[in-house]
């Protein structure tokens, strides 16, 4: 009876058992957060000197010792599915600051900040942080401890602007799959977020007025905008058309989402399953184009969008 050690992707995984006296503790398989395996085995001699402790003293310095690799440990082997952006999120902190005590956690944060954080957006950190945050309240719960607060993320909600030339633009909506480009182009000419494109239904494509509705249902599973409002969207001639020839491949569908995937399906929720499930595509397309530091939400604040709207009595306003 022992521990076991084996390599899984990039990291060391250990597993086995620990006898201390007459008594048997199961160590489920989890990552060490090390590269090398001669350092995932001194954590492993690590947390194995740390259950012969509880066993003999008790429980009291369990609260003292839980460390945020553990936390994420038993986080990842929950119940229920974890989406591969966390998962990935969380394998790499685990590998950064997973020997950190809970009682540290702070201080490993703000050093991730300085280092790590400062090359992602507000939002992205954001998102790093609530996801870290559900693995240690989830560990903290399982081993009766506490976790301090981490130091919230400025300006999460800030927008930054980013702009292609006119070249830089058709390049790079030429560089992009098949599948992605109705979307991609949709995007760089309305303005629209990435979910309100993903979740557009048939119904809300007007053909007559030459609009696009971005409907707020309200409910929980429907359409929802970020400003909870509806908004019409004009369609500009390119739009216009490539929503066209995609609604007469489908034999004129009156309902039903205008986008699938690669695989013909509809998209998730993003709100709900987390990850944008065009970045994969953006990002290729980006390197096939020549285009730096330019995002998928980058494509709302893109380029000249003061040009008309059909109004209902068929007059045109201004949409700014």
């Amino acid at each position: 009876m022992a521990l076991h050690y084996r390599k899984r992707g990039k990291f060391w995984h250990v597993r086995g058992t620990i006898r201390v006296g007459r008594r048997i503790f199961k160590v489920q398989e989890h990552s060490t957060g090390c590269l090398v395996k001669s350092e995932a085995e001194a954590v492993g001699a690590g947390e194995e000197g740390r259950i012969r402790s509880e066993a003999l003293e008790g429980a009291t310095p369990r609260t003292r010792s839980v460390t945020v690799g553990e936390c994420i440990a038993i986080y990842r082997i929950r119940p229920g599915s974890l989406h591969p952006f966390d998962e990935a999120l969380l394998l790499e902190l685990q590998s950064v600051m997973g020997s950190v005590p809970l009682t540290q956690v702070r201080t490993a944060w703000g050093a991730w900040l300085r280092d790590r954080g400062k090359e992602l957006a507000p939002s992205t950190v954001a998102r790093w942080r609530s996801t870290l945050k559900a693995a240690l309240n989830y560990g903290a719960d399982e081993f009766g401890t506490t976790v301090p607060t981490l130091r919230a993320v400025q300006n999460a909600e800030t927008e930054r602007i980013a702009y292609l030339t006119k070249a830089q633009e058709a390049r790079l909506l030429a560089a992009y799959s098949p599948w992605a480009a109705p979307v991609m182009l949709v995007l760089c000419e309305t303005g629209m977020r990435t979910q309100e494109a993903l979740r557009l239904d048939w119904r809300c494509v007007d053909w007559d007025r030459n609009v696009l509705l971005i409907e707020h249902t309200g409910r929980a599973d429907g359409a929802r905008t970020k400003t909870k409002r509806s908004r019409r969207i004009a369609m500009r001639p390119v739009v216009r058309t490539s929503l066209m020839t995609i609604w007469k491949e489908r034999n004129r569908p009156e309902t039903g989402p205008v986008f699938l995937s690669r695989w013909k399906r509809p998209y998730s929720d993003t709100r709900r399953v987390g990850g944008n499930p065009l970045t994969s595509a953006h990002r290729t397309a980006c390197r096939k184009a020549g285009i730096t530091d330019f995002r998928i939400h980058d494509w709302r604040h893109h380029g000249d969008r003061t040009w008309p709207v059909p109004a209902p009595n068929g007059r045109p306003t201004v949409n700014s």
